[in-house]
């Protein structure tokens, strides 16, 4: 029976959630493993009511001081889980108690916050191990999402901005406000934009964020048309892309396909031999653009539900 997990407690647990995000990604063993740009988009880019490093449980290796079997991120709102596991867990015993104790944990706040449902992304739709585990415990499929990859080493087309556009990095915090005018926008966002650029602005200060990583269309008249932000891994050579977006006042304009392809071309020089990017499956805009510039579906990613009341 395994231990209870702990708390997160600094840097170095950080580095070892990374370290198992990428022993899975190279493991490749059937079980999904999130790449390392999305831990950093949740933990450093969360909403600003609340954040996810006091929801953050990780359980020591008992045999192996400084190391850890497994980690689980639990939503502080009672929605979601997460839980990475050491690949070669993958099945065990253990693995389905880490899992049960991320489901009971999930369902106590999800109960106190009146939810009626909670629920479980990132599980390959080739993994039948974990889907027969999840049905077992009362889940059901919700949706789907596109996994896509491009391989950096195929060549790629151009495209040719409007005249006065021009694609670059973005600058950091002094344009924070228009950098965050551009996404607020493309994702069609309710919050209060000022709530929002406080929210960017912490992004921006942060450790993970890199002017040059976030790529950029500038307009005509100086704003921001189109953005990406890439996450390299040096370790396993794949880059991320979370998010891409485009502003409604300049789409069909070709800017997403520039902005993607010079952001292509970055990852490239950095090393990386392959991109991924997921979207909804439903999604088929996004998709036509991932396409254009190269990607491919690879797998679907599924999304799975419990009802608790």
């Amino acid at each position: 029976m395994i231990n209870e997990p702990r708390t997160y407690q600094g840097e170095n647990d950080l580095e070892a959630m990374y370290d198992l995000l990428r022993q899975g990604r190279l493991a490749d063993n059937g079980t999904y493993y999130v790449h390392p740009g999305d831990l950093n988009w949740w933990l450093f880019y969360p909403p600003l009511e609340y954040d996810f490093w006091e929801s953050i449980y990780l359980w020591d290796d008992p045999n192996a001081a400084g190391q850890i079997l497994g980690w689980a991120l639990i939503s502080p709102t009672g929605s979601t889980f997460d839980v990475v596991l050491r690949p070669g867990l993958r099945g065990s015993p253990l693995a389905w108690e880490m899992y049960q104790w991320a489901v009971d944990r999930l369902t106590v706040l999800a109960k106190h916050a009146g939810r009626e449902q909670i629920g479980v992304y990132w599980i390959d739709e080739q993994d039948a191990l974990l889907q027969g585990w999840l049905r077992q415990h009362g889940f059901a499929l919700a949706s789907r999402d596109a996994h896509l990859v491009c391989d950096l080493a195929k060549p790629r087309p151009g495209q040719p901005l409007p005249q006065g556009y021009q694609v670059r990095s973005a600058r950091g915090l002094v344009e924070v406000k228009q950098r965050a005018w551009a996404q607020y926008n493309a994702f069609d966002n309710s919050a209060d934009f000022d709530v929002y650029v406080q929210r960017f602005t912490r992004f921006m200060q942060s450790p993970v964020y890199h002017p040059e990583q976030d790529v950029v269309v500038q307009t005509p008249d100086g704003q921001i048309g189109a953005f990406c932000l890439i996450w390299p891994d040096s370790l396993t050579g794949v880059g991320l892309f979370e998010p891409v977006g485009t502003h409604p006042d300049h789409q069909r304009k070709g800017l997403g396909k520039a902005v993607m392809l010079e952001a292509l071309e970055r990852l490239q020089r950095l090393g990386m031999h392959q991109a991924i990017v997921t979207t909804g499956e439903d999604n088929l805009p996004a998709i036509r653009l991932y396409e254009s510039v190269g990607f491919r579906t690879l797998r679907r990613l599924l999304h799975y539900k419990q009802m608790i009341l």
